[in-house]
């Protein structure tokens, strides 16, 4: 394991090389089949809830109905997750020529809303467990082997590729210093 400040972070998020090539698996993160969609922060809720007005516009009608009559999120356990379409499809899906794109960033991008979508999508596939603090490790998904392949052939640490949303939830201080050790290799591994 790896100590950076409060975060610990398992070594292959530093070692791993990944680009996301969602020309080739197709928005796979926001279809996988498993019944429940991405992780929520609590504070994400209202942050959802106060821009689905600005998101609902790029939704397919299918989407839309199923919010309204299931609902946006579902909770298991405590946690909070994005609500499924038939196990497989967050409801926030929007297809672009055959590519699963997130309507809650369309609206951001679009200056319709001031949030971007939930952390847990924006640092995939870092996944970030809570053991007293924030665990980050590296998950590997089957669909997501065309970004292992590209980010091997292009040499691109997943860190570097990540960069906008680990600065997004842990600054800018934290993010430079794990592009600094994924691009140096110089890696300091502390037993816990």
């Amino acid at each position: 394991m790896i100590s950076l400040e409060h975060l610990l972070l398992d070594p292959e998020v530093l070692q791993a090389k990944f680009a996301c090539d969602v020309v080739t698996c197709k928005g796979a993160c926001c279809t996988m089949p498993g019944g429940a969609g991405a992780p929520l922060e609590v504070g994400e809720l209202a942050e959802i809830e106060n821009c689905y007005e600005a998101v609902k516009e790029y939704l397919p009608a299918k989407s839309r109905a199923h919010i309204e009559k299931h609902g946006m999120f579902e909770s298991n356990g405590g946690k909070y997750f994005t609500n499924c379409i038939d196990g497989n499809d967050c409801v926030f899906v929007v297809y672009e020529k055959g590519v699963a794109a997130c309507s809650i960033e369309k609206a951001w991008h679009d200056g319709k809303s001031d949030f971007r979508k939930p952390i847990s999508c924006h640092l995939f596939p870092i996944r970030v467990a809570h053991f007293g603090g924030p665990y980050l490790h590296y998950q590997q998904f089957d669909e997501c082997a065309p970004g292992r392949e590209l980010g091997k052939l292009a040499g691109v640490p997943l860190v570097v590729g990540l960069r906008d949303a680990i600065e997004r939830a842990y600054g800018t201080e934290i993010a430079d210093q794990m592009v600094q050790a994924a691009s140096t290799e110089k890696i300091k591994v502390e037993g816990i």
